[in-house]
């Protein structure tokens, strides 16, 4: 045997996997180039990662990944990352901030009070602005603007002016609406 020089980039394959790759040959797969990783994800949230994957594709869009599947911690390498970040950040004296660190802290309370104001002021804006448009409701049948008002959870301007747009087609104009 002749020995294989020192940055060559040669494959070894297995008994087993050289058939296989025969017989895909002979199934007429393409080859996708530049894939440098591929990740299956289980039911249970577990990550099997393959890294420098041989991928192929079928014609009916179906993929062959050939190599080595390892498990994926991604917590741990999250860690990792993290640990990485705050050595950097140290010996720079400026770096990533932890996570969460800019965040504000608020009790649900303060949440909850928050959500209304922004509630009241989304009402406010929807009042000004039914009170800005005044409807004209000639020439549109009362009970198709009752309806669309029921539908589509709007002010009756609103509906007249979505009705008015939709040449007086309920269907269109609480679609428009939603």
């Amino acid at each position: 045997m002749s020995e294989i020089p020192a940055n060559a980039n040669v494959s070894i394959f297995a008994k087993n996997e050289q058939k296989a790759r025969e017989l895909i040959s002979q199934l007429g797969l393409k080859q996708v180039p530049g894939i440098s990783r591929v990740t299956f994800r289980k039911k249970n949230n577990q990550i099997y990662a393959i890294e420098k994957p041989e991928v192929y594709r079928s014609h009916g869009g179906n993929f062959v990944v050939f190599g080595e599947a390892k498990i994926d911690d991604f917590p741990q390498r999250l860690a990792q990352a993290q640990q990485e970040a705050q050595l950097a950040g140290e010996g720079q004296g400026e770096g990533v901030a932890p996570a969460g660190a800019d965040a504000i802290s608020k009790d649900p309370q303060s949440i909850q009070n928050d959500m209304l104001a922004a509630a009241k002021e989304n009402k406010l804006s929807e009042v000004k602005e039914e009170d800005s448009e005044s409807a004209d409701e000639s020439g549109l049948n009362q009970d198709d603007i009752e309806l669309v008002v029921q539908q589509a959870n709007c002010s009756r301007a609103k509906a007249v002016k979505a009705l008015r747009d939709n040449n007086s087609d309920i269907v269109n104009a609480i679609m428009s609406l939603s």
